[in-house]
């Protein structure tokens, strides 16, 4: 099943739960800064230029097996215009991940949603639990994903451990660990093939590795789709109508390819039976903050920052994302770029000077930091931080690895 759904409305009311993967009562730091950033109502500058956030279509390819269950959940992001929507990004995303965040106790997986609530609600699950929204989608047999990828096979995968099917106590061999020459119909089987009553961790490096051979093997683009004039003015007019135009494009241009992390929860956490994971909700955000900003969902009444650094500082990146979620902010956009401008001290921009003294009580968790008066203003991002090199290289501030700092309720993101 695959739809269209650039002008559907966020799906706000899905959101709740993602709130409490860093909400905190907002003492010290967070509460003055919060009060004083939140003063924008009546104060903003009107007359500096509006710069929008370039679009990108997001798609997402969901795998299931001959009995419609669940295998995987990748999410697809091209490129922007002004690079004509070839190539992108491919982002893996745990079937695992825990989509009720332990309220009421409980844990409900990808898996557990699809099989519950179908198409609707998975689709419902991977946008709330990534805070994105998906303009294309489809839930994928084996006989329907084997034609998505017929464009770029075969390729060679190497994976690092066996690709087993079969149970726990008879598990049976689809390829070693190694090199493989797979066909469409063979990639759609890895992705497939699972160890029944194994974890879906078990199997995320043979996943991961396949999709990073399916990265190599478009290289510069295996297929041809037509150039898109860019739209200098108006709305954005997307370039695809289903998943299928969607991946032809990404195929058409270089490809990068990841996965979200997720880490395993504390025995007794989950139900027995029930395989579910704690989705590492920062390194979503800081993934799709840079790939796809315009996509982003601002899940909470609170400032909307950008995050801007060189390259180089993934981790101090992540870092400085999970502190501003920590706090109960909103990360849109992360911008890792060599024209980002390198200093030791990081950089603020903020849309309304009077918040500025208010704001000052950030207490040097960015090591020291000045205001800058802003060229102009980004849609939808109420402030840019900058990061400096003091920060990024941990000799000032707090340095990436470090324990978030105590307030008032101690929450741990996951």
């Amino acid at each position: 099943m695959t739809v269209l759904a650039r002008n559907r409305h966020r799906r706000t009311a899905v959101m709740l739960a993602i709130n409490l993967l860093a909400i905190v009562a907002l003492g010290g730091m967070g509460y003055a800064g919060y009060k004083a950033l939140r003063r924008y109502e009546g104060g903003k500058r009107v007359d500096r230029q509006e710069v929008p956030l370039s679009p990108t279509p997001v798609g997402m390819l969901a795998t299931v097996d001959a009995q419609d269950r669940l295998t995987t959940v990748t999410i697809m992001v091209l490129t922007p215009e002004a690079q004509g929507f070839k190539g992108g990004s491919i982002v893996s995303v745990p079937v695992s991940a825990d989509t009720a965040f332990g309220v009421d106790g409980q844990r409900i997986p990808l898996t557990q949603v699809y099989a519950e609530g179908g198409v609707d609600g998975l689709v419902s699950g991977v946008e709330s639990v990534l805070a994105i929204t998906l303009d294309v989608w489809e839930v994928a047999t084996p006989e329907q994903a084997e034609p998505l990828f017929t464009a770029i096979t075969p390729f060679t995968a190497t994976f690092p451990q066996d690709v087993d099917g079969g149970t726990l106590t008879a598990p049976e061999l689809l390829y070693p660990a190694g090199e493989a020459g797979l066909s469409a119909a063979q990639v759609v089987a890895v992705l497939n093939t699972r160890v029944e009553g194994a974890t879906d961790a078990s199997r995320r490096a043979n996943v991961l590795a396949l999709w990073s051979a399916v990265s190599t093997a478009v290289g510069s683009g295996r297929t041809q789709v037509a150039n898109v004039e860019p739209v200098v003015t108006g709305p954005f007019v997307s370039p695809v109508g289903d998943l299928a135009d969607l991946m032809a494009r990404l195929f058409a241009g270089p490809v990068a390819s990841r996965g979200v992390a997720a880490t395993a929860l504390a025995p007794g956490e989950a139900p027995a039976g029930v395989d579910a994971e704690a989705l590492d909700f920062a390194d979503a955000v800081m993934v799709f903050g840079a790939v796809a900003p315009s996509a982003m969902s601002a899940t909470r009444d609170a400032l909307v920052y950008r995050i801007e650094a060189p390259p180089g500082y993934d981790a101090q990146v992540k870092w400085a994302v999970t502190l501003v979620l920590y706090f109960g902010f909103n990360v849109q956009s992360v911008y890792v770029s060599a024209s980002v401008p390198s200093h030791s001290y990081t950089e603020i921009e903020i849309y309304d000077e009077r918040s500025q003294d208010q704001a000052a009580s950030a207490d040097d968790l960015f090591g020291e930091y000045r205001f800058v008066e802003p060229a102009y203003r980004i849609e939808g991002v109420e402030v840019v931080m900058r990061l400096g090199t003091d920060f990024l290289t941990g000799t000032g501030g707090v340095a990436s690895g470090d324990t978030l700092p105590t307030t008032t309720t101690s929450t741990t993101i996951g």
